[in-house]
């Protein structure tokens, strides 16, 4: 597949940001009051796929907004997974955020739900291999910790008769 007029434009505007801003996008922030690892921005980034993800009057009847998602993520992403994957995973985070304003004239967490499912959909075709990589990341992520919410499994009729932590 050909590269777009507007692919191109995207890739010169994002190399040039790069490398005007002397590393200032490889920094990752010092995580937000009450967060392990996320900043106030990169959690907008993960509520915002939460929304798009599992907008109101899905089939479970509990929207991603509704749920804490972007905690249970952080607190995932500290306390479950190898500590190499968080900067990766921040990095997308912020990839997906400011990438969006050259295709799509905004922040990701600041577009109306319909351009941000625009995009991940753009991101799940299967055209674009490393792309489509990083959106399965970001849907299997933030499933996980929405998954995870006790509204959802409840909303799932869900129930377990392990007592974790029990002795």
């Amino acid at each position: 597949m050909p590269i777009t007029r507007r692919q191109l434009l995207a890739a010169s505007s994002a190399c040039a940001a790069l490398a005007s801003g002397g590393g200032v996008l490889a920094h990752l922030p010092a995580a937000a009051a009450g967060s392990r690892l996320f900043s106030v921005a990169e959690a907008e980034v993960v509520a915002a796929l939460a929304d798009a993800f599992f907008p109101p009057g899905n089939p479970v009847g509990v929207a991603g907004s509704a749920v804490n998602v972007a905690g249970e993520l952080d607190r995932m992403l500290a306390e479950d997974l190898d500590p190499v994957v968080a900067p990766v995973f921040r990095h997308l985070l912020r990839g997906l955020e400011y990438g969006s304003v050259a295709t799509h004239g905004g922040r990701f967490s600041h577009l109306e739900r319909p351009v941000r499912e625009e995009i991940l959909a753009e991101w799940s075709e299967a055209g674009n291999v490393p792309r489509r990589m990083a959106y399965e990341v970001l849907k299997t992520c933030v499933g996980w910790a929405w998954f995870n919410a006790p509204a959802v499994r409840a909303g799932l009729g869900w129930q377990s008769d392990c007592h974790v932590g029990a002795a």
